[in-house]
């Protein structure tokens, strides 16, 4: 091999781990923990929403358990659970777009619905 071919197998190298430490940072970035949620910032339960709704099963969760996950809602009305998620980001910055929330609707003590509301919809329910 000659020194040409032994500098761009380096590089390819360098990229091959680069790739994957930085797959590594964005996915931890996106993946749920209760103390991501608790100690929130900014927008930052936009984040990790995505992951906690696939892998937990809402249907018929019980509200303790629900308080487990995402701890006290920010606000609740009724039977609704109401937890801030932050204004959504684009890959470039901010969309412009407005606040949302996550809405837990229960029934007897069991969540019977999960849904994503923009602040103007929740101010007219």
């Amino acid at each position: 091999m000659n020194k040409k071919d032994k500098l761009l197998l380096a590089f390819l190298g360098f990229l091959v781990v680069a790739a994957f430490g930085g797959g590594l940072i964005w996915n931890n970035s996106k993946t749920f923990t209760t103390e991501k949620w608790v100690n929130y910032e900014d927008n930052s339960r936009q984040a990790i929403v995505k992951n906690f709704l696939d892998r937990t099963v809402i249907d018929g969760l019980p509200e303790e358990e629900l308080i487990g996950y995402l701890g006290v809602p920010d606000d609740k009305k009724g039977e609704d659970f109401i937890y801030y998620l932050g204004e959504p980001k684009g890959l470039f910055g901010s969309k412009d777009g407005e606040e949302e929330y996550l809405i837990f609707t229960f029934a007897d003590g069991k969540a019977v619905d999960v849904k994503k509301v923009l602040a103007t919809a929740l101010a007219l329910e």
